[in-house]
Parts: C-alpha cells; sequence; structure tokens
C-alpha cells in the first residue's frame, strides 16, 4: 500500500516539475545552479512528505476506536483488549516519522535530477511544446504500470483470501450449530479418568432443571465442544492381537451426557445414544464417530464390539452406537477417530453445557443460569457463548486476513485509478494544441479518446502482467491461509485482472 501511494506521489511530482520546466529554466538562465534548484525540490517533497505523514499519523490516532468497531476486533483472540491497548506506539510513531521522510527524499530524486538534466533551450522557445521530453513521459507511464502490477497483487490476494473463507464457510461440520447455546460449568470430581462421576444426577438433575424452561427445546453437556480439540485416549479391540508398541489404537476421547447429539443435532447412524440407564450398575457403553467405525470395523457392523480403555487390563466398553463425524479440532481439519463415554459411568471436571432453544440463545441466559444454580449449587458458570460464536472464532484468524486485505484492495483500486487519471490528465494537457490540430483537420471525440487510451491502456496491461506473475509469488507465500483454493487460482487471478482493468479504462 506504502508503494503503490508512493508511485502516485512520484508521478505527481514528476509531472508537477514537468509542468515547471520553463521556471527552472529562466532561474537557471538568470545564474541559479542545478543543484539549488534540484534543493529546492527535494525540500518541497520532504515537506510533502512530512506534512502527508503527520496528518496520516493524526488520522491513525482519531480512527483507532473506529477501526476497532468496523473490523469488530473485540470478536477475535487478539492482544487488543481493552480498547486502551490499540494505540499509537512510540517506537510505531517513529518508524512512521522517518519513514515519512524517507519517502519524500527518494520519490524527489527523480524531478530533481530531471530538472538538473534538463535543456535550457525548448523551455525558453516561445511557442514551444509545454510538455516534458518523452523520457519523462515514459518514467510516468512505467509508474503507472508498476502501480497496476502492485494493486493487482492486493487484489488477488484479496480474491484468494474471499474464495477461501466461502469454501471454508461451507464445510458440513457434522451439526447445528443454529440457536445453541453453550456455556461451561466445573463439576466435583477428585478422579479425572475412568472413576465414578462425583454427581451421578447430574445430568438428570441438567434435563430436569434446564430442559424444562419454556423455549428450551433440549438440552445436555460434553467435556470437550466441537472445534475445541479432544483428550486424546488409547484402547485395546477385543478378540484381536495386542498391536506392538507404538502403534496400539486409540482415538478422541470425549465424556457426554444423554441428548447430547439431540441437542447439537448430530446424525445418529447406528444403534443409539447414551440414555438415564447407562449407569455405573448397566453395562459401560460407548459411542464412536464414523471415522473410527471406518477405521477400525472397515466391513462390519461395529454394534456390540467392545474394547479395552487403555490397554488389555482396562474397562471393558462395548460400542452401543456411531454418530456422524464432527469437526472437533477445527473446521479446516479432517474429522479424526472419536469415541465418547456417558458421564453417568465416566468422570470429568468441567463440562460445557449445549441447549438447544426456539430463537435468540442469548435470551436465555439468566434462566439456564439458575437452573444450573438449582443443579450445582456454588458453582460458578463462565465462558457463556452461541455455538455460533465458536464456529465463527475458529476462522478468526482467516477472516482478519481476509478483511485487511479485502480493505486494502478497495483503497489500492482508488490509488490506481487516481494514478491513471493523474497521468492520462497530465498528458491531454501537454498534448492540448497537438489534438486542437487534429480535431481541426477533422478527427472526431472517438479518434482522440483512441488515441489516449491506446497510449495508457498499453502501460495498464504491462502492468497487469507484471502483477501476475508477482501474484504467483505471493499466493505462495500464502498457502497456509488457504482452504480448499489453489494458490495460482486461474479464476481469481481473471477476475482480478478484469476487475483492475475496468477500473484503470473507467479512469
Amino acid at each position: 500500500m506504502l508503494l503503490i501511494a508512493c508511485v502516485n506521489v512520484a508521478n505527481l511530482l514528476l509531472a508537477r516539475g514537468a509542468a515547471r520546466q520553463k521556471e527552472f529554466a529562466i532561474r537557471r538562465a538568470l545564474g541559479a545552479g542545478g543543484w539549488r534548484i534540484a534543493r529546492q525540490m527535494l525540500t518541497e517533497s520532504v515537506l510533502l512528505a512530512i506534512a502527508g505523514g503527520c496528518f496520516g499519523l493524526l488520522l491513525a490516532f482519531w480512527s483507532t476506536r473506529l477501526v476497532y468497531t468496523i473490523f469488530r476486533l473485540d470478536q477475535f483472540d487478539l492482544p487488543l483488549r481493552p480498547i486502551e491497548s490499540l494505540a499509537i506506539d512510540g517506537r510505531v510513531f517513529a518508524f512512521a516519522a522517518v519513514l515519512a521522510c524517507l519517502t519524500g527524499i527518494i520519490f524527489g530524486l527523480a524531478p530533481a535530477i530531471g530538472a538538473l538534466r534538463g535543456d535550457l533551450n525548448d523551455p525558453l522557445k516561445e511557442g514551444g511544446r509545454s510538455g516534458g521530453s518523452s523520457g519523462r513521459n515514459r518514467m510516468r507511464h512505467v509508474l503507472v504500470a508498476s502501480e497496476m502490477a502492485l494493486a493487482l497483487v492486493v487484489l488477488c490476494g484479496a480474491g484468494l483470501m474471499i474464495k477461501s473463507m466461502s469454501r471454508l464457510l461451507g464445510v458440513d461440520l457434522g451439526m447445528n450449530a443454529k440457536n445453541v447455546l453453550t456455556m461451561e460449568v466445573s463439576v466435583p470430581q477428585e478422579i479425572i479418568y475412568n472413576g465414578p462421576p462425583g454427581l451421578p444426577r447430574f445430568c438428570q438433575d441438567l434435563t430436569g432443571h434446564a430442559g424444562s424452561i419454556p423455549g428450551v427445546l433440549s438440552v445436555g453437556a460434553v467435556a470437550h465442544l466441537p472445534l475445541h480439540g479432544n483428550a486424546g485416549r488409547g484402547f485395546q479391540i477385543e478378540g484381536r492381537p495386542p498391536e506392538p508398541p507404538g502403534h496400539s489404537a486409540g482415538g478422541d476421547y470425549s465424556v457426554a451426557c444423554p441428548d447430547y447429539f439431540r441437542t447439537m443435532q448430530i446424525p445418529i447412524v447406528r444403534g443409539r445414544e447414551f440414555t438415564h440407564q447407562d449407569t455405573l450398575n448397566s453395562q459401560a457403553v460407548i459411542v464412536i464417530n464414523q471415522t473410527m467405525a471406518r477405521d477400525y470395523w472397515p466391513n462390519e457392523d461395529p454394534i456390540g464390539h467392545a474394547v479395552r480403555l487403555g490397554g488389555p487390563g482396562g474397562p471393558r466398553l462395548v460400542i452401543v452406537g456411531v454418530v456422524g463425524d464432527v469437526h472437533q479440532q477445527s473446521i479446516d481439519s479432517v474429522p479424526r477417530r472419536q469415541f465418547f463415554r456417558p458421564y453417568t459411568q465416566a468422570a470429568w471436571p468441567f463440562m460445557s453445557i449445549v441447549a438447544r432453544t426456539a430463537y435468540s440463545p442469548l435470551t436465555f441466559v439468566p434462566a439456564v443460569k439458575n437452573a444450573l444454580a438449582d443443579a450445582l449449587p456454588d458453582r460458578p458458570v463462565s465462558d457463556v457463548r452461541t455455538m455460533e460464536d465458536v464456529v465463527q472464532s475458529s476462522t478468526q484468524s482467516r477472516r482478519l486476513a481476509m478483511m485487511l486485505l479485502s480493505a486494502f484492495s478497495g483503497i489500492a483500486l482508488v490509488l490506481a485509478a487516481v494514478g491513471i487519471v493523474g497521468v492520462v490528465g497530465h498528458s491531454v494537457t501537454q498534448r492540448t494544441q497537438e489534438i486542437g490540430i487534429r480535431i481541426a483537420l477533422g478527427a472526431g471525440a472517438i479518434d482522440v479518446l483512441r488515441l489516449i487510451l491506446s497510449g495508457s491502456m498499453a502501460w495498464v496491461l504491462v502492468g497487469i502482467g507484471v502483477g501476475v506473475a508477482g501474484s504467483m509469488g505471493l499466493a505462495r507465500l500464502m498457502e497456509g491461509l488457504l482452504f480448499e483454493v489453489q494458490p495460482l487460482d486461474p479464476w481469481v487471478l481473471a477476475m482480478a485482472a478484469v476487475l483492475l482493468s475496468s477500473v484503470a479504462l473507467m479512469a
């Protein structure tokens, strides 16, 4: 973005320098040295850069809260809360100030050198063409081509991120996140794994209190919410020889209350889900997902098979159900093997409550909290949010990158259009006399338009060609942020090139 802005400034300074060639020629004819004129132009460009830099820093200072609101940074897991922490840092201020000065010096050199090398005779001739040399015109067109290339790189990056996000948001999560309220509660528990639950009636009390709230369709609980990862556990499949060390069977492990799968609308593929009759006095059971069933029982029905948790001497767990795969780790990861035990038979110290509601879940927060206070007195509730917020937060890094690149690409389009308008406008001003003669000799408006466009659009197309090559390099760097999108997506490249060409043509 800085390069695109600098190219615009350089173009304007070149055009301004070309328009002042007659003034500089008169100054030099009266005895002013070339370096004195060059110093004047450098001073002007540095003052311009400092003024712009100061205004930019003021704008940044005033707009921090606006940026925070527009990009909704409060929903991202970033070190930007509270709002006071999003402020202008002293080192950032110094860096921006030095950068503004360097920008003025570097991009003021070209017109300054042009003033040194300028010929005194042509600008002083009466009736001489007011334009600069063809070399200056060529330099301005090269800068326009560079601007097009840089803008296309930013556009392609935004296009890739937008397409990646659309693919990501279209992934089937294996459950329905709409109208689901979640909150976490600690459960009294001394033994974390395998032991009996500290509150054997926790699931029943949860269903009795929270499930009876008007508007709550169903309620359940799970040790690990989807998209929050899981604890991994190994097991020995009953009836099969022991696996060699390091190759034992295993999967992601979680604990759930009855009605959890129904609440989350996770489909039951075979068998059944847990019930309140699955207690310590009944057979120990588990429910597995489709990936685990496919990996360990590919050609048979896993219902009725048993595993030994932790090894041959561990608890014997019978498979009673197979559920659909859920993205437990992240949206962009492949579902892994997963199995669940009922909380009524297995312990876990922290449980996430899930309640499916008839309408906006957040309106049920006070009622559900009161119900939990009755079921679990003196147990604080934390991390209250909707399941849709959980899903949204799992894509935060990609969404932030997409929003930033989209904002940058919009600014890049505007800057590119401004740059073209400036160069073409100056070119037309230079050629006013020539255009007048052409019209006097019979040229029509279309002929003049074609003359101007042919010269400008040729350089635009050159810049777009260079930008396509630059976009390929950027896409390789962005590969880790993309989901089901090829870094060199031809449609994204084509759409970005067409969009930029259209904006350039209108400009």
